[in-house]
């Protein structure tokens, strides 16, 4: 609840009476008032409730790589709160090249947030620049500015990179925000500018503002990576232009729409308080609002009267969460009128390492201790990973660590030159960049007329709170349109089967497959085989992208020898270290049972008398399932050991994992080819479906030996999750292992 000072004066004569009225008007008056903040604030909440925010930090191990090298990195996922994501268990890695193909792709598994990975870079990959971005399922359902994206160079030297464009006026901009959002006929504004050239980045070039007659009635210069604010007051009457010369090029762009009502907002810092100012020249405008919010919570909740055209807060900066946040203004009717970004400092973790020798000589043992405080300095626990490359004029030490992007490059719009500049540097001049940065790069996750509307957004992609969701449509054979109801079953068959069976909702169907890992043929079918229906899966990675503004990769003649040194590396480990670099294991947690459990009765095959027929087995030895021909068509009761009879209906029959809906088609099986057969006594509930127990049959290299698959089937080769691979870190632990 805000509570607002109002003196009023009063110059005529009134009775008590009058003086109770007039009194209970004001409260009931700034009660409503401070209502209208409420409601703003509960609706926010709800929505970012509703709105999950996950984001991803990729540590690679360097930037710089040679084909035939391998990417390592560790996935970190978070929530909102910069915290470790209990949500999603599967993170999407690509590398993109420019045309925002993917060369190169992996699904790694997450585990409490956190899951390493491995990619390994081939010779058909082109020397250039690349983009390598991460993101969770749940992440697809923002836009793809939200993913992680980083920059990597790749160096082939059998093939040259493309050649260099030239830069053109076309890459040029000079791009003018004003604080607030708006400009406002005959209201001062500060207005920031970014001047880019070539890929986005900040060129240190003046420009200016001229109005009908040519004057200039503005100067500015950037301070920082082509950034900069200024000071200016639109004229009714005047039209304007930016005007600037770079390389030669005289330029000229269109300022922003000017209003000719509106509202203008203004931040300014006194150190532990800040005012936020409004002005505005629409009369009907009695009392704002704002709402400032920090990573999805509300910090501040106020009202304020204007007068004379202003209003004036007076925030008490303690209140506001670190990092970024975003301070909005509000009529009374619920209307955003103004915004902009605030940046408050982080306490950072505090890292030290100690036992670094500079003395070190190759094959030297290196013992690093590394210890973790808060900012009070006690100790405290974090997950953490560690990069050792070469530093030189190839490879430069990345601007790009989890501290800055979790902060601020993952909070605001585009790529952020430098960001490491604005963590490093936290004096005034460095708080003045930073604020610049917020106002020319300020945006936000959300749409204020979708949080206000107090209803429960919808979402097309499921966060993979278990494992890997692959997703498809249902669609009738005789055309493309999604079917509703209909049952589709998955199989990933094998010695470790993954099966799985959904009913399509709008034609989309959602296959729940767990942890599966590795490349595998994955198998998917309409209920019962029917070739009326067809099943297509989705592209499990992002088609989502962005305008990537990548450099051009330069090379010069100088740099021949730091690229000889890691080639010859390179094809090194590749040929002596083959067999290691390429040892993938499983996870030790790597859960092998079926998904209906542990089988009621195992019959292995080899432990009886061989009969050439399937039927004969069945009828012979397995005594939990009743076998009945019935004009020429086979069908299975299997026995209800809780109920002592037989159910009624056809069992789920499985052969390595892959549904059978004809039984003929089993009895046809050379009985030679099967290792075993499991059956399940009980009912079992997988989804939407009820099966009267099953009888699973398995072959012994778990590849369907001997069947044939119905004509309705769709085989795919299938990359499940990355095979976790071992890194090889050799030992030299004797003389002649080091010399």
């Amino acid at each position: 609840m805000v509570k607002e000072k109002i003196e009023i004066v009063l110059k005529v004569k009134i009775c008590r009476i009058g003086v109770v009225f007039i009194t209970c008007f004001l409260f009931a008056y700034i009660a409503s008032s401070q209502d209208v903040s409420l409601e703003i604030k509960n609706s926010f909440e709800k929505y970012t409730a509703y709105s999950y925010q996950e984001k991803v930090f990729l540590h690679v191990n360097k930037t710089v790589y040679l084909t035939g090298e391998m990417i390592w990195f560790k996935c970190y996922v978070t929530n909102g709160s910069n915290s470790l994501s209990q949500l999603s268990k599967i993170c999407y890695v690509e590398v993109l090249g420019n045309d925002k193909r993917s060369v190169l792709q992996a699904k790694v598994s997450i585990d409490s947030g956190t899951g390493n990975g491995s990619i390994v870079i081939p010779a058909s990959v082109r020397t250039g620049n690349y983009q390598i971005r991460a993101y969770t399922n749940w992440m697809k359902n923002f836009e793809s500015s939200f993913y992680f994206h980083q920059q990597i160079s790749i160096v082939n030297p059998a093939k040259k990179p493309e050649a260099a464009k030239r830069d053109s006026a076309s890459v040029y901009s000079v791009q003018l925000f004003p604080e607030g959002g708006n400009l406002v006929y005959g209201l001062q504004s500060k207005v920031a500018f970014k001047i880019a050239g070539a890929f986005g980045k900040g060129i240190a070039v003046p420009a200016a503002i001229t109005d009908n007659n040519n004057d200039t009635v503005a100067k500015f210069a950037p301070r920082k990576f082509g950034m900069g604010t200024f000071e200016f007051t639109p004229i009714k009457g005047q039209r304007y232009k930016i005007v600037a010369k770079i390389d030669g090029n005289n330029l000229v762009y269109d300022l922003p729409k000017i209003y000719d009502n509106g509202c203008v907002m203004q931040l300014k810092d006194d150190g532990t308080e800040m005012h936020v100012v409004v002005k505005t020249n629409i009369e009907s405008i009695n009392q704002v609002f704002l709402i400032a919010q920090t990573r999805g919570s509300v910090k501040i909740a106020k009202m304020q009267f204007v007068k004379d055209g202003i209003a004036d807060f007076l925030i008490n900066k303690s209140l506001l969460g670190e990092g970024i946040s975003q301070l909005t203004i509000f009529n009374d009717a619920k209307q955003p009128l103004c915004e902009r970004l605030y940046f408050k400092r982080p306490s950072q973790l505090k890292i030290s390492v100690a036992n670094i020798s500079v003395d070190v000589t190759k094959r030297k043992k290196i013992d690093l201790h590394i210890s973790t405080r808060d900012p009070a300095g006690k100790a405290i626990n974090a997950q953490g990973s560690v990069s050792v490359f070469l530093i030189d004029s190839l490879q430069r030490e990345p601007s790009l660590n989890i501290l800055n992007y979790l902060w601020l490059s993952s909070e605001i719009k585009g790529n952020v030159e430098s960001p490491e500049y604005y963590f490093t540097n936290t004096g005034a001049e460095a708080n003045i960049d930073l604020d610049n940065l917020m106002l020319t790069q300020g945006w936000r996750r959300f749409k204020w007329e979708e949080v206000l509307k107090n209803t429960k957004p919808s979402f097309t992609f499921l966060p993979e709170k278990e494992g890997h969701i692959i997703t498809g449509k249902i669609l009738a054979t005789s055309s493309a349109v999604p079917d509703t109801g209909v049952s589709g079953y998955l199989a990933v068959p094998g010695n470790n089967f993954k099966f799985t069976t959904v009913k399509s909702s709008g034609g989309i169907v959602n296959f729940n497959v767990g942890k599966f890992y590795g490349s595998h043929e994955i198998i998917t079918q309409p209920a019962a085989g029917d070739s009326s229906f067809r099943i297509a899966l989705d592209n499990p990675f992002s088609e989502k992208h962005e305008d990537l503004n990548i450099d051009q990769l330069d090379i010069g003649k100088e740099l021949k020898e730091e690229i000889l040194i890691r080639s010859i590396g390179a094809q090194s480990e590749n040929i002596y270290l083959e067999g290691i670099s390429n040892n993938y294991t499983l996870p030790e947690a790597f859960d092998t049972t079926a998904f209906f459990g542990f089988p009621s009765k195992t019959y292995y095959l080899d432990n009886y008398t061989r009969f050439r027929g399937m039927e004969e087995v069945m009828r012979e030895y397995v005594k939990e399932v009743h076998v009945r021909n019935r004009q020429n068509t086979f069908h299975f009761e299997v026995y209800n050991e809780l109920a002592k009879l037989y159910f009624n209906e056809d069992p789920l029959v499985l052969i390595d994992g892959v549904p059978v809906f004809n039984f003929n088609k089993i009895m046809e099986i050379d009985p030679l080819n099967i290792e075993k057969i499991d059956v399940v006594t009980t009912r079992v509930f997988l989804g939407s479906k009820i099966f009267d127990g099953i009888v699973s049959y398995s072959t012994y290299d778990g590849d369907l030996k001997g069947y044939e698959l119905s004509p309705a089937s769709l085989i795919v080769e299938y990359d499940g999750l990355q095979l976790e691979r071992e890194f090889y870190s050799p030992k030299y632990d004797t003389e002649d292992r080091a010399a």
